[in-house]
């Protein structure tokens, strides 16, 4: 069963994926010690979806644009927005244990996922049948 992270209140629902607490419970004033790392990892993640235009951070006084920010990413056992990333390195935002339990046992680093487990994830998140013929 696939994870998600990176889905908040505060952020347009995406394919009805369950959207997460709101971000501002989540924003720490620093972050994890290995953070660089963790963001390398997330910014590496599998692109799945890739959707036109920016999403605004919700975060920001200015709403700065994150360009494809609702696209997603995947590692083969978590799903997370392109924007993530951007959030854990502004503003530290936590992330689910688990997931950082995932990052670190991987030693920062993003499998390999072959073509049919990257459309078993994107079905799975989606509902979109990408193998159809």
């Amino acid at each position: 069963m696939i994870r998600t992270a990176g889905f908040f209140q505060e952020q347009p629902c995406s394919w009805g994926i369950e959207r997460e607490s709101s971000i501002h419970d989540l924003v720490r004033p620093v972050g994890e010690a290995d953070e660089a790392d963790i963001v390398d990892y997330l910014v590496n993640g599998v692109d799945i979806f890739s959707e036109m235009g920016a999403e605004l951070d919700v975060l920001s006084a200015d709403s700065f644009p994150i360009t494809g920010g609702a696209s997603l990413k995947t590692d083969g056992d978590w799903v997370w927005r392109l924007d993530l990333p951007h959030y854990v390195d502004s503003y530290h935002v936590v992330l689910p244990a688990d997931l950082l339990q995932t990052i670190r046992l991987r030693d920062y680093v993003v499998p390999q996922l072959d073509q049919d487990r990257l459309f078993s994830v994107l079905e799975e998140v989606t509902g979109i049948d990408c193998r159809r013929k």
